[in-house]
C-alpha cells in the first residue's frame, strides 16, 4: 500500500511542477519573441510572485524518488547526468536573470537574453529526460548498464522540442489569464501560433512510443478504451486555444493544464506497473517499509500538505490581472 501512496505523491508533485513551473518557463520562452521591453516587463511581473515557489515541487518530487524509490534514483541519475545538468543550468540562468534584470541598465539585454535562453534550455532538457525515460533505460539487476548517452537519439531530442512548445502554450494561457490590452493580445497571438504545432507534436510522440515498444502497442490495442485519454487531451488543448481566441480569464490556462495532465496519464497507462519501462516494477523499486513509514509520518502528513496549502495561499493573494504600474520589485 505505501509504495502506491508514495507513487501517487510523486506523481502529484511532478504534475504540480509541470503545470506551475511549466507556465513560468513558457513565459520565459515567449519573452524572447517580443522586442518591446515594456511587454517583457509585464511578462516578468505576471510570474514574479510565484516562480520561485513553483520550482519547489521539483525538489519535492526528487526527494520522494530518493526516499521512497532509491533504486530508481540510482538508475535515473547516471542515465540522465547530462540532461539534468543542462536543466539545472537553465533553471539557474532563469533565476539569476529574473533577479538581475530589474537592476541592470546598460546590460539589461544580457539578462533578458539569459531569461529566454535559460527557460528554453530547462524546458528542452526536461523533455529530453522524459523522452529518454519513455524510450527505455538499460538495466540489469537494478543497476544502470548504459553508456550515459541514450538521450542522444532522435526520440528524446524530439520530446525536448515538443515540451518547449508545450510550455510555451502553458505560458500563453497564463498571459491570457493575467494580461490586459497588449499582454493579453500577445498571449492570444502566441496561442494561435502554437495551436497548429503542439497537437501534431504530441500525437507524433505518442505514435512513436507505440512503434518503439511492442508491449505498449499490445496494451493499447488490447484495451482500445485507453485511447479515450489521449483523445480527451487533444480536445482539452483545442478548447484552450479556442477560449484564448474568444476571451481572457483562467480557462485557456486550465484547459492547457488539463491537456498536460491527460498526457501524463497517457504516459502512465503505457508503462504501469513498471516504474522504469519494462525493467523495474514499483514493488522492485520500493524502499523498505520502515523507511516509507518514517517518511509518511513526516513528509506525508505535514510537509506535502503544508506546501500545497502555501501554494494555494500564494495564488489566492496574487490573483487578478498583472499591474501596469508596478514592476518586479
Amino acid at each position: 500500500m505505501l509504495p502506491w501512496l508514495w507513487l501517487a505523491a510523486f506523481v502529484f508533485s511532478l504534475v504540480a511542477y509541470v503545470v506551475l513551473d511549466g507556465f513560468d518557463l513558457g513565459v520565459g520562452i515567449l519573452s524572447g519573441f517580443t522586442r518591446r521591453r515594456a511587454l517583457r516587463d509585464e511578462m516578468l511581473s505576471s510570474i514574479a510572485p510565484v516562480w520561485d515557489g513553483n520550482g519547489t515541487w521539483l525538489v519535492i518530487a526528487g526527494t520522494i524518488l530518493f526516499g521512497a524509490f532509491p533504486p530508481v534514483y540510482s538508475i535515473m541519475l547516471p542515465a540522465l547526468y547530462a540532461p539534468l545538468a543542462g536543466m539545472l543550468t537553465g533553471l539557474i540562468m532563469r533565476g539569476v536573470a529574473i533577479e538581475f534584470s530589474h537592476r541592470a541598465h546598460h546590460s539589461r539585454w544580457v539578462w533578458e537574453l539569459m531569461l529566454f535562453a535559460g527557460s528554453l534550455l530547462a524546458a528542452f532538457m526536461q523533455g529530453v529526460s522524459v523522452g529518454t525515460y519513455a524510450q527505455g533505460i538499460p538495466v540489469t539487476d537494478l543497476r544502470y548498464v548504459g553508456n550515459g548517452f541514450e538521450w542522444c537519439s532522435p526520440f528524446p531530442l524530439w520530446c525536448g522540442a515538443g515540451l518547449c512548445f508545450g510550455y510555451a502554450a502553458l505560458g500563453a494561457g497564463w498571459l491570457v489569464h493575467k494580461g490586459e490590452r497588449d499582454l493579453l493580445a500577445f498571449g492570444r497571438a502566441a496561442s494561435s501560433v502554437l495551436a497548429p504545432l503542439i497537437i501534431p507534436v504530441a500525437a507524433s510522440v505518442f505514435a512513436l512510443t507505440l512503434v518503439m515498444h511492442g508491449g505498449v502497442r499490445a496494451r493499447w490495442f488490447t484495451h482500445p478504451v485507453l485511447f479515450i485519454v489521449p483523445a480527451l487531451s487533444v480536445f482539452a488543448l483545442i478548447a484552450a486555444f479556442a477560449t484564448a481566441r474568444r476571451g481572457d480569464g483562467p480557462r485557456p490556462c486550465i484547459f492547457t493544464a488539463t491537456g498536460f495532465l491527460l498526457l501524463l496519464v497517457t504516459l502512465a497507462a503505457c508503462y504501469l506497473p513498471y516504474i522504469i519501462p519494462f525493467e523495474v516494477t514499483i514493488a522492485d523499486a520500493a524502499a523498505p517499509p520502515t523507511s516509507q513509514t518514517f517518511m509518511f509520518w513526516g513528509a506525508g502528513l505535514f510537509v506535502l500538505p503544508l506546501i500545497a496549502f502555501y501554494t494555494c495561499v500564494v495564488y489566492s493573494v496574487f490573483r487578478g490581472k498583472t499591474s501596469h504600474d508596478q514592476g518586479y520589485h
